[in-house]
């Protein structure tokens, strides 16, 4: 496998993977590294360079795992639905019980997740990260993770497999990477150097190299993975001088709380962007032509404090007498009393009417260019086509 063909392939493979999923760009590279039967992407990395080469059949089945369906973001996440499903289709997945309670045990990323009926529990790769305690029932529902000593048992389990899987992943870097030596100068696992001073792309924080290594090559501050983790500050202006050390007592988990207890229920945040972005597409979904298209487009929309909702329509672009039905009845299933403005300010392009009986944008683009070079009134690149 070489750089600037295999491994870039991969790479850009977890990106497209890391977008459509919300998921961070390093969490895709070990989903595509585990596809591949490597335990992350270090690994992967450290085969590469002796000598190992993905065939065609695995980078078929590395593209394949790219375009599935399967919602990993959700399962990072927490959702039980999800996670269940992602648990059905991985094998190894171990189930157990805790008193009455049945629970699966599954390592997603580095991170190990314990879940059961209506609840979830995520410790991460990050030994300075506080395990997520999850629940996805009504706060009314028998949900055993509530329990104190329940809780207790499960969050063992889980940290006592995290503690298996952060060794793995320590045994497959340098010995270097995990123990500093005398100068407390450590090497970054995916090779970028070694120095006793490292810097976070993610926070901007300065870093002791026994800091680092202790904390797995995650920011004591902020969590960043080792992706983010570099020698020299090469985006500082001042070489990372002015960065502020991380404070001691923030790594590996001191002075934090055992655990965080989460509604990982979906929850309904209706801020005035999402008001408007739905009103805007209910008027899109009025728009009969490109004229009425572009003035839902263009409106001004806006809520206010009782439960208001003004909606500004052109009048080149939106008939008078036309009522949005839509978005009235959006506004109404919202709770939101709509207030249908006309007003006439600048339009896009001259001569609206063509909008009207235009059959696509493209058919009115077309018309709208003529109907500018009729009047020697396009940009002169246009004029001398």
């Amino acid at each position: 496998m070489t750089e600037t063909n295999d491994l870039r392939r991969l790479k850009a493979l977890a990106k497209r993977y890391a977008r459509a999923n919300r998921i961070a760009q390093h969490q895709a590279l070990d989903l595509i590294a585990g596809e591949l039967g490597f335990s992350n992407w270090v690994t992967l990395i450290s085969a590469s360079k002796k000598g190992w080469q993905a065939d065609t059949e695995q980078m078929a089945r590395v593209e394949a795992f790219v375009m599935s369906p399967l919602p990993a973001a959700t399962i990072l996440k927490g959702d039980s639905e999800a996670m269940n499903r992602r648990f059905a289709y991985l094998e190894q997945a171990e189930h157990g019980m805790i008193g009455d309670h049945t629970y699966r045990l599954q390592e997603i990323l580095g991170d190990v997740i314990i879940a059961g009926e209506g609840w979830s529990i995520r410790v991460s790769e990050n030994p300075g990260a506080i395990p997520i305690v999850e629940t996805y029932t009504n706060p009314e529902a028998d949900c055993p993770v509530l329990d104190p000593e329940f809780r207790q048992k499960a969050l063992k389990v889980a940290r006592d497999r995290a503690v298996r899987v952060r060794a793995e992943i320590s045994t497959d870097w340098p010995r270097r990477s995990t123990k500093p030596d005398l100068s407390g100068v450590v090497r970054h696992p995916l090779g970028r150097g070694k120095s006793a001073v490292w810097y976070c792309l993610h926070c901007d924080g300065k870093i002791t190299g026994a800091q680092i290594a202790e904390n797995l090559w995650h920011c004591p501050g902020c969590g960043a993975s080792p992706l983010d983790i570099f020698d020299t500050a090469f985006w500082s202006d001042d070489e990372g001088e002015s960065f502020l050390p991380v404070n001691a007592n923030e790594a590996v988990g001191q002075d934090k709380p055992d655990f965080e207890i989460v509604d990982g229920r979906p929850k309904l945040d209706l801020t005035e962007e999402k008001i408007i972005l739905l009103i805007r597409t209910a008027l899109l979904d009025d728009a009969s032509n490109i004229s009425e298209r572009l003035g839902a487009l263009l409106a001004e929309i806006s809520t206010d404090d009782e439960n208001g909702v003004w909606i500004e329509l052109e009048v080149d672009l939106w008939p008078q007498d036309k009522d949005p039905v839509q978005a009235l009845a959006v506004s109404k299933l919202l709770g939101l009393d709509a207030e249908m403005i006309s007003s006439s300010s600048t339009i896009p392009f001259a001569w609206p009417g063509l909008g009207e009986i235009a059959s696509n944008t493209s058919e009115y683009t077309r018309m709208m260019l003529d109907a500018y070079a009729q009047h020697g009134g396009l940009p002169d690149r246009k004029a001398k086509e």
